[in-house]
């Protein structure tokens, strides 16, 4: 065939078969050069079998372009949100005190939670957090965090970065962003929120 059509080919099977089968996919692709049109909604899934990406949110597209470009750079708010992991900050979060570059105006904020950096130590220059939960997910990490002004923020540590600084549930702990993503919120998105809130 000129063109493939998958709409969701792996959507019933386990973990590991669908793990399986997206190598094999991938490799037929590569040996047989054939244009695939591939649609799934897990996003490991895209990233690791596409070439280009195609982000559609209600029939509209967000974005397109490579894993990398996709998830590094992304053009809207919907897309950060869609393709991985991610914490979105209040813009009334202590965390954003710290980056002077989006204070001029309303901003929508994105941090990854691999771009939460804890540290242990009270001379830390970062926010003040509980440590509410810890969840060993195998390859890494997840930590819910509490910030003191209560709002909450997911950390992934990689196996080796929690080795070198365990944590423990309750424990008090110092964060800061890594890398932030800011939207500029468009005046006919925001809304009025009552004080206090």
């Amino acid at each position: 065939p000129q063109v493939l059509l998958l709409d969701e080919p792996f959507g019933a099977l386990d973990a590991k078969v669908r793990k399986e089968l997206r190598k094999w996919l991938r490799r037929l692709h590569d040996e047989v050069h054939v244009t695939t049109v591939f649609v799934t909604h897990d996003q490991e899934e895209a990233m690791e079998v596409a070439d280009q990406i195609v982000v559609m949110n209600q029939g509209r597209i967000e974005q397109v372009g490579s894993p990398a470009e996709i998830y590094d750079h992304p053009a809207t708010p919907f897309v950060m949100s869609f393709v991985g992991p991610v914490n979105e900050l209040s813009p009334r979060s202590q965390l954003f005190c710290q980056l002077p570059e989006v204070q001029a105006g309303p901003h929508q904020l994105f941090l990854r939670p691999h771009d939460v950096q804890i540290e242990v130590n009270p001379g830390s220059s970062g926010v003040s957090a509980r440590v509410k939960e810890i969840i060993h997910l195998g390859r890494e990490i997840q930590a819910e965090l509490i910030l003191s002004d209560g709002g909450s923020l997911w950390a992934h540590l990689s196996r080796e970065q929690y080795a070198n600084q365990p944590l423990q549930v309750g424990q008090q702990v110092y964060v800061r962003p890594k890398v932030v993503k800011a939207f500029p919120v468009k005046k006919t998105e925001m809304t009025a929120m009552p004080v206090g809130a």
